[in-house]
């Protein structure tokens, strides 16, 4: 099981149609800290699917990303 497939798995369960979520809640899922570049870095958070390993994971399941808000992680 790949690092960032326990929050891929939380995301296909999910019945809305929108999931907020703080960096700790993502942290939790995979029990692992985020990459330092995700909390500096705007274009982490992209959905190009050859952005990184976890952008992959919430395009597969069927999420954009919409808002992060870096300061408040």
């Amino acid at each position: 099981m790949g690092k960032y497939e326990p929050f891929g798995q939380f995301l296909k369960k999910q019945k809305r149609d929108r999931v907020r979520m703080t960096f700790a809640e993502i942290e939790s899922l995979i029990g692992a800290k985020l990459p330092k570049s995700s909390k500096a870095h705007r274009a982490w958070w992209s959905n190009n699917p050859t952005n990184n390993v976890m952008t992959k994971e919430w395009l597969d399941a069927g999420f954009e990303t919409e808002e992060v808000e870096l300061a408040a992680e």
